[in-house]
């Protein structure tokens, strides 16, 4: 109860996760505060919000579900793993591109092990795999942490994408950098660690782009590009399909080769759940497939 009110900030939403009373959840946190002698909560009109004590004990909690969890999948390991809960995240490109092949074969070899999938910017799911929310993350490298693990999977090319309206480039194959700042760009916002590659090009080719929008799903950038709202730079992969269709045309860029690096990251660390290597060994079968 008490780790579902803190991820909540909520009574009332905690209790509707729970299918608990939310009174009978702040009897509870209630009675958890007497017994600690200290305030868990601050109470501030209809808001709650997390003491440092409480942050102390949120910490502790989690672990503590961890090892509980961890308890599970090792039971689990002796019925040939036929039950368990596996959370992963990414950002949405993996989730759309990386993520189904993968978790289909997982699926199929494990029917019973519940996977759970977060998707959101890399710093916030970094966060949360620190914090034992999540097991493993595909996230863009690098990443260089202490007490974190880090498997490079594959090297995703980046080129330049525009509308099969677009007058000048629908019908070129390559584009030069300095070239790039004279059309609007639709680019990742600066709170993915893809934005991070691309600044690094624009510094490297010495050129500022004319930025339109940013943004971190890759689902609202395309459709832009399609009625020529903008160009954008974007992994090859993710544009396959359009591009087959030719609802999208792709230009490289000369003089460059501009690469994303897609890895595994999860705590090194000796409680994480027992089926995590299995599920590991399926994204390194499939990282041929996804170069």
């Amino acid at each position: 109860m008490f780790i579902a009110v803190a991820d909540n900030a909520s009574f009332t939403s905690a209790g509707r996760q729970l299918h608990v009373a939310q009174s009978a959840i702040s009897r509870k946190i209630g009675l958890l505060e007497d017994e600690l002698g200290e305030r868990l909560f601050k109470r501030v009109k209809k808001k709650i919000f997390i003491t440092p004590a409480g942050e102390t004990f949120l910490r502790y909690a989690r672990r503590i579900f961890q090892d509980l969890r961890n308890a599970t999948l090792e039971i689990s390991k002796f019925t040939q793993l036929e039950w368990g809960h596996l959370r992963i995240g990414a950002g949405m490109m993996a989730c759309i591109y990386i993520l189904p092949p993968v978790l289909e074969k997982f699926k199929a070899l494990h029917p019973r092990i519940e996977l759970e999938v977060a998707t959101g910017a890399t710093d916030a799911l970094l966060s949360k795999l620190r914090d034992n929310a999540l097991d493993i993350g595909v996230f863009t490298l690098p990443i260089e942490e202490s007490g974190l693990q880090v498997i490079p999977l594959c090297t995703e090319e980046m080129v330049v994408v525009v509308s099969r309206k677009h007058p000048t480039l629908s019908n070129r194959r390559w584009i030069d950098a300095k070239e790039i700042p004279e059309h609007p760009l639709i680019i990742f916002s600066k709170e993915t660690h893809t934005r991070g590659v691309l600044e690094e090009f624009f510094r490297e080719a010495g050129i500022e782009p004319r930025i339109l929008m940013e943004t971190e799903n890759i689902a609202t950038i395309k459709p832009l590009i399609k009625i020529d709202l903008g160009i954008s730079i974007i992994p090859l992969r993710a544009v396959a399909e359009e591009l087959k269709r030719k609802e999208l045309h792709c230009l490289r860029i000369r003089g460059h080769r501009v690469t994303r690096e897609v890895g595994l990251v999860f705590l090194n660390s000796d409680d994480t759940p027992k089926v995590l290597p299995e599920l590991i060994r399926l994204f390194r079968d499939a990282a041929g497939g996804i170069e």
